[in-house]
């Protein structure tokens, strides 16, 4: 679901970070084949949009995360620092209240926070599970966030949040 509404914000031409994880690799699956510049920190990610024949793919370089399949560290950082991005589409392992968008690994945190910055557009892409939870190093609050794409209705207290900080709410 994330990923097909996600999709529809894909335009040809544009400049787009795929940040990892399960919900950026379903976002992947649904990319169109068009004339699109993407950058990725996840080897399987990019694999994926390869199979399609007009995206150009841009894999950033780093040290590995074995269970998030992402790459970032200083190289990262350095890499991404020459480049700009139309949409950055991020993904949060946890999104609460007090703690915005969190992820567990601290250079995973640092690239996030540098591609939001880049970015002129941000994505955050939140599975329903996600929500209520926190990690130990938070990326994004929603001030930072221009749309929040969920698989269900979020709760009364995060919509009122999303409001307030301007933040367009999708789900399906």
């Amino acid at each position: 679901k994330i990923g097909k509404l996600a999709a529809k914000y894909i335009e040809t031409g544009r400049s787009i970070f795929l940040d990892s994880g399960t919900t950026g690799m379903m976002l992947a699956r649904q990319i169109p084949d068009l004339d699109l510049s993407i950058l990725t920190s996840a080897p399987n990610v990019a694999l994926e949009v390869s199979k399609r024949y007009k995206p150009n793919v841009t894999l950033i370089g780093g040290l590995i995360n074995r269970s998030t399949l992402s790459v970032s560290g200083p190289q990262s950082l350095e890499f991404i620092s020459h480049l700009n991005f139309d949409f950055a589409f991020m993904v949060a392992s946890a999104f609460s209240q007090e703690n915005g968008c969190s992820c567990g690994n601290y250079s995973e945190c640092e690239l996030k926070r540098n591609i939001i910055a880049k970015a002129k557009k941000t994505i955050m892409l939140v599975d329903a599970s996600k929500f209520g939870k926190s990690m130990p190093f938070t990326f994004a609050t929603l001030d930072q966030i221009d749309l929040l794409i969920t698989d269900q209705r979020p709760s009364d207290e995060i919509m009122e949040s999303a409001t307030q900080n301007h933040v367009t709410v999708l789900w399906e």
